[in-house]
C-alpha cells in the first residue's frame, strides 16, 4: 500500500514540476494580424488600374500605421529611440501586405487586405535595418517618395476637381500616377534582395525591370537591379545598369559605389577605386564606400591605404561588420595579427553567419600556429559555404 502512495505522489510531483519547468520557458511570440478595407473614390481621369495603385498604396499606409502604433507600445522597438517614420518605412520593408479581396463598380475600387507578422522576428529585422546605415537611408527615402507621390496626385486631382487644368493637368496626374506604380515595384525589388534570411535577387531583378518598363528615367531601380546583378556575380549586366543610372542622375552616389563594385568584380581596381572616390565625393560619409575602396586597394596590394579606408568605415558606422571585417584583412596583411582577430571578431559579432570572417580569421589562426581554433573556424566557414573553406577541409581529408 505505501508502495502504491508513493508511486501515486511520484507521478503528481513529476507532474507538477512538468507544469512548473513548462510554465516558465518563454514562448515565441503569437502572430500579430490586422485587416484593413479601403474605398478609393474615382475621379474622371482615373482608370481601373490608376485606381488599384493608389488604393494599395493607402490601404497599406493604413496597415502599417496600425502595426506601427503596436509596435512602439508593446515591444522593444520603443527602445531603439526610432520615429513612428522611420518605423514605418522598416516594416514596409518587411511585412508583406496580402489582398483578401478587392472590387471595382466603375467609380470606387474598394480593397481589404492584411499584414501578420511574428512580433519578435520583426522587431531583430527592423533592428537589423536601423542597425545599416545603407539600408536604413534607402527605406527611409524611399517611404518620403511615395509620401510625396500620394500629396502631388491628390494636388493634381484637386485642381482638376476645381477645373484649374485641362489635358496638361490630367497627363501630369497620369504620370504621378505611374510613378508611383513603379515606387511600389522598386521597393518591392528592394525588399526581396535585402530579405534577411532569402535573399531572391533574381525575383528582385524582375521587379526592378517592371519598375523600369513604368518609368524609364528611374535612377535607383537601374542600381538596384545592378546590385542584384553584382550580388549574382552578373558584372557585366551590373555595369550595364549602373552606366545608366549614372546618366539619368550623375549625381547619385549609390550608382557609382555599385558602378565601382562592377569593375571590382571584373578585376579593374584600379577603375573601382576611381568610381569609388567619386562616390565619396558626392557622400563623404558613405561608410560602405570606404569598405569598398579599402578591398579595391587590398587587390592592389596597397595594404596602409586599405587600412586607413577600413578605419573610415569603422569611424562613420560602428556597426557595419564588413568595415572590421576588412580592417582585419587589412591587419592580416600588415602582420599585425591579434588586431587582424580582434576585427575579425567583432566582424563576428555583428554578423554570427560571415562566412569570409571566420575563414580569414582561421588563416590568421594558422599562422599563429593556433591548428584547433583554425580547424573550427575552418568548419564553421565550410558549413556556410565559404568555398575556401571547403578547399582547405577536402586536401586535409576532414568531411
Amino acid at each position: 500500500m505505501k508502495t502504491k502512495k508513493l508511486q501515486a505522489s511520484s507521478r503528481y510531483l513529476f507532474v507538477f514540476i512538468i507544469f512548473v519547468f513548462l510554465s516558465v520557458i518563454p514562448t515565441s511570440a503569437k502572430p500579430v494580424t490586422y485587416i484593413k478595407e479601403y474605398t478609393y473614390q474615382a475621379s474622371e481621369m482615373d482608370s481601373k488600374l490608376s485606381c488599384r495603385i493608389i488604393a494599395l498604396e493607402q490601404i497599406k499606409r493604413l496597415l502599417l500605421e496600425e502595426l506601427g502604433t503596436y509596435l512602439i507600445s508593446e515591444t522593444a522597438v520603443k527602445d531603439f529611440e526610432l520615429t513612428k517614420d522611420q518605423i514605418l518605412s522598416f516594416t514596409a520593408g518587411i511585412v508583406k501586405t496580402v489582398i483578401l479581396g478587392e472590387k471595382w463598380d466603375g467609380k470606387s475600387y474598394f480593397l481589404r487586405a492584411k499584414v501578420t507578422t511574428e512580433t519578435d522576428e520583426l522587431v531583430k529585422s527592423i533592428d537589423d535595418i536601423r542597425r545599416n546605415q545603407e539600408y536604413h537611408k534607402h527605406w527611409a527615402e524611399m517611404r518620403e517618395k511615395t509620401g510625396q507621390a500620394l500629396k502631388e496626385i491628390e494636388r493634381l486631382r484637386k485642381e482638376i476637381d476645381d477645373h484649374k487644368g485641362g489635358k496638361v493637368r490630367k497627363e501630369e496626374y497620369a504620370k504621378a500616377v505611374s510613378e508611383l506604380d513603379a515606387m511600389n515595384w522598386f521597393e518591392k525589388g528592394y525588399a526581396l534582395k535585402t530579405a534577411k534570411k532569402t535573399k531572391k535577387n533574381e525575383e528582385a531583378i524582375k521587379a526592378y525591370t517592371k519598375a523600369i518598363e513604368i518609368n524609364p528615367n528611374y535612377a535607383q531601380a537601374y542600381v538596384g537591379r545592378a546590385e542584384s546583378h553584382i550580388n549574382l556575380k552578373q558584372y557585366q549586366q551590373a555595369l550595364r545598369d549602373s552606366e545608366a543610372a549614372i546618366k539619368l542622375d550623375p549625381k547619385l552616389p549609390w550608382a557609382f559605389n555599385c558602378l565601382g563594385e562592377a569593375h571590382s568584380g571584373l578585376g579593374r581596381y584600379p577603375q573601382a577605386v576611381k568610381d569609388y572616390n567619386k562616390a565619396i565625393e558626392l557622400d563623404p560619409k558613405y561608410a560602405m564606400v570606404y569598405c569598398n575602396r579599402s578591398h579595391a586597394y587590398f587587390k592592389l596590394k596597397d595594404f596602409s591605404q586599405a587600412l586607413q579606408d577600413a578605419d573610415k568605415a569603422v569611424e562613420l558606422d560602428p556597426k557595419l561588420p564588413y568595415a572590421y571585417h576588412h580592417r582585419g584583412k587589412a591587419h592580416d596583411a600588415l602582420k599585425h595579427y591579434q588586431d587582424a582577430i580582434r576585427n575579425f571578431d567583432k566582424a563576428i559579432e555583428l554578423y554570427p553567419t560571415f562566412a569570409s570572417s571566420f575563414f580569414n580569421r582561421g588563416r590568421v589562426f594558422l599562422k599563429l600556429d593556433k591548428r584547433e581554433q583554425a580547424l573550427e573556424d575552418f568548419k564553421r566557414a565550410a558549413s556556410l559555404g565559404n568555398d575556401g573553406a571547403q578547399i582547405y577541409l577536402k586536401k586535409k581529408g576532414i568531411q
